[in-house]
């Protein structure tokens, strides 16, 4: 495995570094592992025989309690020490992708767990104003009739022994356009008076004693608890309830937990996964073995398919593509051989500034062509900045602190039987659309 050179801020820099050191003996392996249900309380076990204080005891409890992981207890953090338990005789270079259970952040659980909810009734509308733009003429709010002009008064009546801190999120009926949506404003009883926080939730369901009926046992006492596990109804009921749900659709859920003689307020994120709603959803990243030990490792590495040349193809301007459509002759792109066409004398019917060029000058600006130009429109852009924006739409500048680089190897072809691959180095600098990359180096003979 290639060196890894990252930022140095960066407090895996040196066991990065090491890799470069991997001995030829050394016993490595590329695998790919899934955490089983046990693996969450073996991670909780080793971290709390290493946590500092309360506090990071409290969070670590949390992958075991939840099986997952979440953002206030990442999987970068706590899977290195899993991962050195496990495979002991696995030497430096090794490489583990780990899927796990991802839930979000327990912060804004936490906060949901702890607020009062209340449903704005029609007597609640009416007692804000029944005459013309006022809530309880058509028992809503809407666009000309604002609800932060009524609730902090509403709210000052309704609580009237509210202490400084309590939160409340009240759910009302908001009209516009001719839909009527349901929204959750979060409020604070803050120095006397009732405070709108910044969050205002429209995924959000808080169960009623219906949706507990409607689940059997639950509805009973109106909760979960032990023997009415959560996780055993909430799946059916969402799916019952939104049947007409995407892939990536999620709510917040809060929910009555009854255990060990006391009931208590719980929330929890579903996200639907095009089958199921389930309380998290999974991740994938990799691990490395350094010569300190295991790291994660947000890296791509990955060699240039058929595919990912086509999508170069297809960004380039008609006048640089080949009758078949699968051949661009700008940086030499081809999906049909799979690799960059080197060759200046086929480059020259494209492009007649090639005709006045050295063999080395040619190569050079097809390098160029192929590694940089970033600031370039996608019909003159680098090739595989173009392919890296079109394959990775969604790339991010960091995972849980550490920098994201994309390691891609390509073929090139400079006929005669020459046809070296190269491997080249881009680092995501900022989520957009498109996501920018950099080039950060690469081992072709291009020189700046």
């Amino acid at each position: 495995i290639s060196g890894i050179l990252l930022a140095g801020c960066n407090p895996n820099e040196e066991l990065y570094d090491a890799l470069d050191n991997v001995t030829s003996d050394a016993y490595t392996d590329q695998l790919e592992y899934t955490l089983s249900e046990g693996d969450y309380s073996t991670i909780a076990d080793l971290a709390l025989a290493n946590a500092e204080t309360a506090e990071d005891s409290s969070m670590i409890e949390n992958i075991d309690e939840y099986g997952a992981f979440g953002d206030e207890f990442k999987a970068a953090d706590y899977v290195p020490a899993f991962l050195a338990d496990k495979y002991v005789a696995l030497d430096e270079g090794s490489v583990i992708r780990v899927t796990y259970n991802y839930m979000g952040s327990m912060d804004i659980l936490n906060q949901l767990a702890s607020t009062t909810y209340h449903t704005l009734s029609r007597n609640d509308y009416d007692s804000m104003g029944e005459g013309t733009d006022e809530p309880g003429e058509y028992d809503n709010f809407a666009y000309d009739v604002n609800p932060d002009e009524y609730l902090p008064d509403f709210l000052a009546a309704e609580f009237p022994d509210a202490e400084e801190g309590d939160q409340v999120a009240v759910s009302y009926d908001y009209y516009n356009y001719g839909e009527t949506t349901v929204r959750t404003d979060f409020y604070t009883f803050e120095n006397g008076t009732w405070q709108k926080g910044e969050a205002s939730v429209s995924n959000l369901l808080v169960l009623k004693e219906s949706d507990y009926d409607a689940m059997g046992a639950p509805g009973n006492y109106d909760n979960f608890s032990d023997d009415a596990a959560p996780q055993d109804y909430l799946p059916t009921f969402l799916k019952n309830k939104y049947p007409y749900a995407h892939k990536g659709d999620y709510r917040y859920i809060v929910y009555k937990y009854y255990s060990s003689g006391s009931t208590e307020t719980v929330a929890r994120k579903y996200t639907f996964d095009g089958e199921i709603w389930k309380p998290y959803i999974q991740e994938s990243n990799q691990f490395i073995h350094g010569s300190e030990g295991w790291a994660f490792d947000p890296t791509v590495r990955f060699t240039m398919s058929s595919d990912d040349y086509q999508l170069i193809v297809d960004e380039r301007a008609s006048s640089y593509v080949d009758s078949y459509g699968n051949t661009e002759y700008y940086s030499g792109a081809s999906s049909y051989y799979g690799n960059f066409d080197m060759r200046k004398d086929g480059r020259v019917e494209y492009d007649a500034e090639f005709a006045d060029m050295s063999d080395e000058e040619a190569e050079n600006v097809m390098l160029e062509r192929i590694l940089k130009l970033a600031d370039e429109p996608m019909e003159t852009r680098g090739a595989l900045i173009v392919m890296l924006q079109k394959k990775y739409p969604n790339a991010v500048p960091e995972q849980n602190g550490v920098p994201v680089y994309y390691e891609v190897t390509f073929d090139a072809y400079y006929g005669g039987g020459k046809a070296p691959v190269y491997t080249a180095k881009y680092q995501c600098t900022a989520s957009g659309d498109p996501a920018t990359f950099e080039y950060i180096e690469s081992d072709t003979p291009y020189s700046e």
